[in-house]
């Protein structure tokens, strides 16, 4: 089976550019076919191995298919995406920049157009929501993903994020799927902890990865998060 740059963007859950940047960059095994390129999927399954990236093709369609997957706890998908302290940097870019170069969770070949589709996202309209907290996120899911991830970075010192209360921002949480209803899911969970002003004060602590979790669990008990 045969996929065009088109058909393996989408599927990815990247942009056009990136995959013409990692063909000129020889990181994707490709062809040509005319003045096209093309992917043959046995190659991309390989090309996927070497990443540890699953993906899995459809013999019907010749597209890129995830298996469907149940909406996850909050608390479950912060296990899934970490905790990071002291992320540096001055302005909104930068600490974009310096929390994808932290995060392990995120393959290393798809951290640069990750970077350059949250970066977008903030241009379009900032997800700094107030209270010192912003939720990145961009604005397409991100196929390749295994599972969904909720990210929580504490800032070494907190930055102008253009925030809904004008107030400067010390914590984020990226939300980074690859269903739309699991990042609705996530975004409604997080949303309702974040309403509670004890929650916002306990993220003030910078707590561990355990901390928080058990923390937010302690919440799912008593609320249909």
């Amino acid at each position: 089976m045969e996929l065009s740059v088109f058909d393996l963007s989408k599927q990815l859950g990247v942009a056009q550019d990136t995959i013409e940047r990692w063909v000129r960059q020889g990181k994707l095994p490709v062809f040509k076919k005319g003045i096209n390129y093309k992917f043959d999927t046995k190659e991309l399954k390989k090309w996927a191995s070497n990443h540890n990236i699953k993906l899995k093709f459809s013999d019907k369609t010749g597209l890129l298919q995830k298996q469907e997957q149940s909406v996850i706890p909050l608390s479950v998908a912060i296990q899934n995406g970490g905790v990071y302290f002291d992320i540096q940097g001055h302005d909104v870019n930068s600490v974009l920049k310096a929390s994808i170069k932290k995060n392990s969770k995120i393959p290393e070949t798809f951290k640069t157009d990750l970077l350059d589709r949250l970066i977008k996202r903030e241009k379009a309209l900032s997800t700094g929501i107030g209270n010192g907290i912003a939720i990145p996120h961009p604005r397409e899911q991100l196929s390749y993903l295994e599972s969904p991830l909720v990210s929580v970075c504490f800032l070494d010192h907190p930055v102008d994020y253009k925030a809904l209360d004008n107030k400067s921002v010390s914590v984020l949480f990226f939300i980074l799927c690859p269903l739309l209803k699991i990042h609705l899911h996530l975004l409604s969970a997080l949303s309702f902890c974040l309403r509670d002003h004890q929650f916002i004060d306990f993220l003030k602590l910078k707590p561990s990865l355990a901390a928080l979790v058990e923390k937010i669990e302690i919440i799912q008990k008593t609320n249909p998060i």
